[in-house]
């Protein structure tokens, strides 16, 4: 099982990212912009958000991943016996 505080620390750096990413966008652009360009703050979030669950999923399969091979070393070994 993965640790509850993975899970929280994970929640965590995601929901800072939604909420301070964007604001510190947003007080950075130039009012002289090109047109279209005040949408790309939802590019960016969409990337970051993206990427947390790629990374949180491949957290979460690498952990699982660890815990079977136990589980079958630990098969094998009560079938040697």
């Amino acid at each position: 099982n993965i640790p509850k505080t993975s899970i929280r620390i994970v929640i965590g750096i995601i929901a800072l990212s939604i909420l301070i990413i964007p604001s510190a966008v947003l007080a950075s652009v130039s009012p002289n912009e090109g047109p279209g360009e005040d949408n790309l703050i939802y590019l960016l979030v969409g990337q970051i958000i993206a990427w947390a669950a790629f990374f949180s999923y491949a957290f979460y399969m690498s952990r699982k991943t660890n815990e079977m091979r136990i589980e079958i070393d630990n098969l094998r070994d009560l079938l040697s016996k």
